[in-house]
């Protein structure tokens, strides 16, 4: 090989190599589009609890524990669900005994539960709860209890596995 394709590689310090799959080490930060940098902000700190780090002119930084997540307003944000949807998420852990006061205080804030769930999870064990951000990002609370059973069965009880109208197999086919 004489190099790279990508025109964003073409004269970057990025020395050529034999290609080879590689595993992360991590995940250093997720990215959240949002509208209004300042109400994101506040309310990623205010309801979430999540601590300010920096900002700039498109972006807010934001740290939880000692991971973080990135608030870019993009101009051109479209909320990952519809309605009430809670598929596409974003989980922050709480420790166990603070998971009620933090419902509490969601609740408080003016934001609705739209979805609780304490059985059913395979992969996460835990008490969960879904709420949206004002841009209609949902975020989910989780008091992690550990990795559950992946082998056992799927659920059958949990809302939301139930079909959506726009999941269906005559919407994926016209999509």
């Amino acid at each position: 090989m004489t190099g790279f394709k990508s025109p964003a590689l073409k004269g970057a310090d990025v020395r050529h190599a034999a290609p080879r799959r590689v595993e992360p080490t991590g995940i250093l930060h997720f990215t959240l589009s949002v509208s209004d940098l300042e109400r994101a902000r506040r309310f990623y700190e205010d309801v979430v609890g999540a601590t300010f780090w920096r900002q700039n002119d498109t972006t807010v930084f934001m740290r939880c524990g000692e991971n973080y997540f990135v608030l870019s307003r993009t101009g051109y944000h479209t909320a990952p669900n519809q309605g009430r949807d809670t598929l596409i998420h974003h989980a922050f852990m709480l420790k166990p005994e603070d998971f009620d006061a933090a419902l509490a205080h969601v609740e408080t804030s003016g934001v609705e539960v739209l979805l609780y769930e304490d059985k059913g999870h395979r992969s996460f064990i835990g008490r969960h709860a879904y709420f949206h951000d004002p841009d209609g990002n949902t975020i989910e609370f989780i008091d992690f209890g550990g990795i559950g059973d992946t082998a056992a069965s799927d659920y059958q009880g949990r809302e939301r596995r139930r079909m959506k109208p726009h999941l269906s197999g005559k919407a994926l086919a016209e999509g």
